[in-house]
């Protein structure tokens, strides 16, 4: 896969936030874990899927990673010879998470005993990569990779009795990498004292792709997961005809607000510069957020979201996949 070069502004963070520590970061377990992941790092690399990728989204938080896919199978499968067992419907999903350390992957899976506090996540089942491994009712791998540190795989589409062994196939490929995470835009005018907080790549074979970047202007951090005080990203979306339309330097553009008296709201900006005639840049404010005093008024978001550009090498929206 080709690889956006892209620097998004605000990569500087809360704390000095590290990856993974490993000896061979091509192959090798990680020897350690922070306790909050750098969001504008991508850690993690899958070598081993189902089939032929049709949709994916690569999400960064400080306390977790997560990529889900989906697609096809491929039309060649000898089932006969210990390949991947064929789904039961016409497409399959992976899904992914990684947690930092003594951050909860399972959340979703099992619920806090006051006196045991968090329980395993299901049976345990035999290692993955020499490291404990357990199955919620064979529905979700759950592995420790590293100690105190959990990654969560699922699998869906494919025949029941198989979703275990196939969620093992996509642990034993994943590898571990350290690299930008390549947003295919970058933002000028940002609230002063802004920082990147979490971020998403979102690409679909047939249907828009999405981009964003959520940022903090006060330190909030809710056991590794945050809430953005204001998010910017594009998508080739079309302009949405439901929304107040409104012109901004010039350009045709949308504002969805919460109040006349607040900057809350949604912006939406075409005509970008740089060549993507579809896309569309965005600009998200929730109420009663930081961001909706830093940035003071529509007309100033406005031309917050109107700032935002495309970098060089967008022009193929391929290279914004990020499996």
């Amino acid at each position: 896969m080709t690889t956006l070069v892209a620097v998004v502004a605000g990569l500087t963070v809360w704390a000095i936030r590290r990856a993974p520590q490993t000896d061979d970061v091509s192959h090798g377990l990680p020897t350690s874990v922070p306790f909050r992941f750098d969001p504008g790092q991508q850690l993690i690399h899958l070598t081993f899927l189902p089939g032929t990728v049709r949709w994916a989204r690569y999400e960064t938080e400080p306390g977790m990673q997560s990529i889900m896919v989906s697609g096809q199978p491929p039309s060649d499968w000898n089932w006969q010879s210990g390949d991947p067992p064929k789904p039961v419907d016409r497409s399959w999903r992976v899904e992914v998470r990684m947690a930092a350390q003594d951050v909860d992957a399972h959340r979703w899976d099992r619920e806090y005993d006051e006196e045991a506090g968090w329980t395993l996540p299901g049976d345990e089942i035999a290692p993955v990569r020499g490291r404990p491994a357990f199955t919620n009712e064979g529905q979700v791998l759950s592995w420790e990779y590293v100690r105190y540190s959990w990654i969560r795989i699922t699998v869906h589409g494919v025949d029941r009795s198989t979703e275990l062994a196939l969620a093992r196939q996509v642990a034993e490929g994943i590898r571990w990498e350290t690299r930008p995470l390549a947003l295919p835009f970058e933002t000028a005018g940002l609230p002063e004292g802004a920082v990147l907080g979490s971020a998403v790549l979102e690409w679909s074979e047939d249907g828009p792709v999405r981009s964003s970047a959520g940022y903090l202007l006060e330190q909030k951090d809710y056991g590794g997961f945050i809430d953005p005080d204001f998010t910017v990203g594009l998508t080739t979306e079309s302009l949405d005809s439901g929304t107040e339309a409104v012109t901004v330097s010039g350009r045709a553009a949308t504002a969805d607000v919460f109040s006349r008296k607040s900057s809350a709201g949604t912006y939406r900006v075409g005509q970008l510069p740089g060549g993507c005639a579809q896309c569309v840049a965005e600009l998200h404010i929730p109420k009663r957020s930081a961001g909706a005093t830093a940035v003071r008024d529509r007309k100033a978001a406005l031309l917050l979201a109107a700032s935002i550009r495309l970098v060089e090498g967008h022009e193929d929206p391929a290279k914004w996949r990020t499996w």
